[in-house]
């Protein structure tokens, strides 16, 4: 048989539980990359090797609704490209909804590569977009029917979708932080591609270390070559009955390859080889009891390989948030996340201690002057262990200012402001023009590209600060006082954090924050207004000359 044969072979007769099951060798994922593959026969890539250990899923990343929702506290990717890939089929008639993939071509930082997904996962990443990154009213992209919708039509799904991802890369940027959305992709937050996961070859440890003995060619792609004197890492060993073809790793490869190539290294010393040089090959005895050298250093290094092996393999903290296990505290969350995850419109913390401040915090300063810092901290732990504090306790009835404190405190530590790093420049911009129906305009633009949970929770917040100025006459905190003493915990320049800002910059930032809020809690009831229209687009995605504005009286 040849060596085709005699894999094929072996990997039928070969199966941990018992059972004769006949493997096919001819599509072995070796590369690392995902690819689409039939999921009629599981056992139909697996190649001398229980199925236990190989991942068979139609890629290397689980589906949208399986992943933990999470965000990425930091994005820095610039422009990515989305549409379909050149060989497409667009003849779908005889088609089910199961049986729908579509390959679409990623581009990012000059680099390409292609996702297969179903229309189900399209429309789930629509639902992330417009979750936790775009107001409709702003992305302008059409919401994707049902497919049963489609089902009558279904020669219009790749125009439908073609008109989609022609749109989604006209705004995608690195305003993307959502992690199942850049997943979609198969994106990381730093522009890179997700190759590997902890199912891919690559990281199934080893069992085994071998020595190189007899030098081997592949004669497949799924095999590895390799020269005497080489170190393999074991993968996959058979049965005692059956050593023809072993599977392992030679660098960054993985393969199959004949067992008869090589030797296992063992704690004892192979026949043939020298034992020790200044002891055995010398006719000299060791001392009764003394450990050789080679045996100290071999079990110092099995324990420094086991310690670097343990620390390896414990998962990230964004792997623990991707799987749900490890939850982020309410305090220092993304805001997206965070909201998701509890399945509220804003921010507990928020609603809790502006009805509190509404109806007991009428004094004067609120906003300006600190509370007593442990109670601050006691709030602030109550919030993060998913617990709402009584408020209405005499210890904050009398300490009114750490309820305002704890606020001012919860949207100082987000991750991202509550009007984002991304719009820091527009924001500036645009109450920078001239005019002030002009300004609307502009404020109003940028503030459309808000991510929902940020818009909604903006309203909500800028809502009671506006209340809380009509009592200006009893706290000595109008508008400007409001604005001055919310204006960095609202908004912040990441350029300008990253350095070590003094002098001019640092007095520009305070200048573009006051300005930005007062603007904002000025025209509360304007700019959030359902009968405020700004018209910069038509029906088509297409800017328009000419813009309207109505201000209701």
């Amino acid at each position: 048989l040849g060596p085709g044969l005699a894999r094929a072979a072996a990997a039928a007769r070969w199966d941990r539980g018992g059972a004769m099951v006949a493997r096919s060798t001819d599509n072995i994922d070796t590369s690392g990359e995902g690819q689409v593959r039939s999921l009629g026969n599981a056992t139909n890539n697996v190649k001398g090797k229980p199925t236990k250990r190989l991942s068979i899923t139609k890629g290397h990343f689980p589906k949208l609704t399986e992943c933990a929702h999470f965000h990425y506290e930091a994005v820095d990717f610039g422009h990515i490209q989305l549409q379909f890939a050149p060989e497409q089929n667009e003849n779908l008639s005889s088609l089910e909804e199961g049986e729908l993939l579509f390959a679409i071509q990623v581009t990012c930082q000059g680099k390409s590569w292609q996702v297969h997904r179903s229309y189900e996962e399209f429309r789930t990443l629509d639902a992330h977009l417009h979750c936790c990154i775009f107001d409709r009213r702003f992305s302008q992209l059409p919401e994707l029917p049902p497919f049963s919708h489609m089902r009558a039509n279904p020669e219009l799904l790749v125009p439908m979708l073609t008109q989609y991802l022609e749109k989604l890369s006209a705004i995608v940027d690195s305003n993307i932080n959502c992690g199942p959305v850049l997943t979609w992709m198969e994106l990381d937050n730093h522009g890179n591609r997700l190759l590997v996961n902890e199912e891919a070859s690559i990281n199934v440890p080893a069992i085994a270390a071998a020595h190189v003995v007899k030098r081997y060619t592949a004669q497949a792609p799924d095999e590895l070559s390799f020269e005497v004197g080489d170190i393999i890492s074991v993968i996959d060993m058979p049965p005692k009955e059956d050593r023809s073809w072993w599977r392992g790793k030679h660098g960054f490869q993985v393969g199959f390859f004949p067992s008869e190539c090589v030797e296992l290294f063992s704690e004892r010393p192979a026949s043939g080889l020298k034992a020790d040089a200044e002891g055995m090959s010398c006719g000299i005895a060791r001392p009764h009891g003394l450990l050789s050298p080679t045996s100290v250093s071999k079990k110092h290094g099995k324990l420094i390989g086991f310690l670097r092996t343990f620390m390896k393999s414990r998962p990230s903290k964004q792997r623990l948030k991707q799987r749900g296990i490890l939850r982020e505290r309410v305090f220092g969350c993304d805001l997206g996340e965070h909201l998701k995850n509890a399945g509220s419109d804003v921010p507990q913390v928020l609603r809790s201690c502006s009805e509190f401040i509404e109806k007991h915090g009428i004094v004067d300063g609120i906003y300006r002057l600190s509370g007593v810092s442990s109670n601050i901290q006691r709030l602030r732990h109550e919030f993060d262990s998913e617990r709402v504090p009584e408020l209405s306790k005499d210890v904050y009835l009398q300490d009114i200012h750490s309820v305002s404190s704890l606020c001012k405190l919860y949207f100082r530590e987000l991750p991202n402001p509550l009007l984002t790093y991304q719009l820091y420049n527009k924001f500036a911009e645009a109450v920078s023009v001239s005019g002030n129906e002009e300004r609307l305009v502009r404020v109003h633009d940028v503030i459309q590209q808000l991510p929902p949970p940020h818009y909604r929770t903006l309203e909500y917040l800028l809502r009671h600060l506006a209340r809380m100025a009509m009592h200006s006459q009893n706290t000595s905190m109008h508008i400007r006082n409001l604005a001055i003493v919310w204006a960095p915990n609202l908004l912040r320049s990441m350029a300008l954090e990253s350095v070590a800002q003094c002098g001019a910059d640092a007095f520009q930032e305070v200048r573009v924050q006051s300005l930005v809020v007062e603007f904002l809690l000025n025209n509360v009831q304007v700019l959030f207004s359902d009968t405020f229209t700004s018209v910069g687009k038509d029906s088509a995605g297409t800017s328009l000359n000419h813009i309207s504005v109505r201000v209701p009286r």
